[in-house]
């Protein structure tokens, strides 16, 4: 084969394999931030729990409990979420925070749960932020929302 006739084919077949080269490069990025939220968001609901099961001098109170999670969650989570953090985790719409609950509501009697529930929203760059190709929650482009939920009895 002539020589001249192949110049340029390999910038040819560079660019027609680079979209999938970029693909599986945010793909990579989007697991690996999913993959460290759900264990930010495991270790805050742990905790938030172990706060409210150990006997203290302080009342019971599910608020400081789940002040806890959110201290622990806010700082480290990853997000590419357009939101605001606020510093009580307050959740909802077009909010970057993750979403607590504790219960009971009341203070529990010994040798009874005591269960907190983190559950977080993410958007990555490939599950949403540029690739939104669907609309609902369980479409491409919408958020994946991580949940981890953490029981313990009280002391």
């Amino acid at each position: 084969m002539d020589s001249n006739k192949q110049k340029g084919s390999q910038a040819v077949e560079f660019a027609l394999v680079l979209p999938f080269l970029i693909l599986i490069i945010f793909a990579v990025l989007d697991f690996g931030i999913l993959a460290y939220d759900k264990a930010i968001i495991t270790n805050a609901s742990r905790e938030a729990a172990r706060q409210g099961i150990v006997l203290s001098t302080a009342a019971w109170d599910p608020a400081t409990i789940k002040q806890v999670a959110c201290n622990y969650a806010k700082s480290a989570l990853i997000t590419v979420n357009s939101g605001t953090r606020t510093s009580t985790c307050t959740g909802g719409a077009g909010s970057a925070d993750p979403v607590i609950t504790v219960s009971p509501s009341a203070a529990p009697v010994f040798n009874t749960p005591v269960t907190v529930t983190v559950s977080y929203a993410v958007k990555g760059f490939s599950l949403g932020s540029w690739w939104s190709l669907g609309t609902g929650p369980n479409t491409v482009g919408s958020a994946i929302t991580l949940v981890s939920t953490t029981q313990m009895n009280h002391e």
